[in-house]
């Protein structure tokens, strides 16, 4: 859901995500490496193809990365692959919590966009690498997409 990662974007790596979305092109997965010689960076492979690369700076990339794997796996779909051992987050039950209710802030945000009859704006909100929206959510993604075909 792009307007929660939104939220997220202080940590470089999911800014460099959303970036990647503005496009509407929908993601499949995400390779982190973090090579000994060159810079850290991440791999991006679209579900049509054309991957693309961000490279980041050292310092800080592996405490990113872990940040970033836990809003991803939360709140989308896109596969992640990690090359390094990025360790892990403090407190991911609470990271986790935090990332569902804001989320779930967000969602709640979007439905005037829904109510006002504004389809497309309310589409743009999730893009295509949504995971574990609630039901309601989904019902009002198929509406707003059938009244844009």
């Amino acid at each position: 859901m792009k307007l929660a990662l939104d939220k997220f974007a202080d940590n470089p790596i999911i800014d460099e995500i959303l970036d990647c979305m503005e496009d509407a092109r929908v993601i499949s997965s995400i390779r982190a490496s973090r090579p000994m010689w060159r810079k850290p960076f991440i791999e991006i492979e679209y579900r049509a193809g054309n991957p693309d690369h961000r490279h980041f700076t050292k310092d800080s990339f592996t405490r990113y990365w872990a940040e970033a794997m836990v809003v991803l796996e939360t709140i989308t779909d896109i596969q992640l692959v990690s090359e390094f051992d990025s360790g892990t987050v403090n407190n991911k039950a609470a990271t986790v919590e935090t990332i569902i209710s804001t989320r779930d802030a967000c969602i709640r945000e979007c439905d005037p966009m829904f109510d006002a009859a504004l389809y497309q704006v309310y589409l743009d909100q999730f893009g295509g690498n949504c995971r574990n929206l609630p039901a309601d959510t989904m019902t009002k993604i198929k509406t707003a997409k059938k009244a844009l075909a």
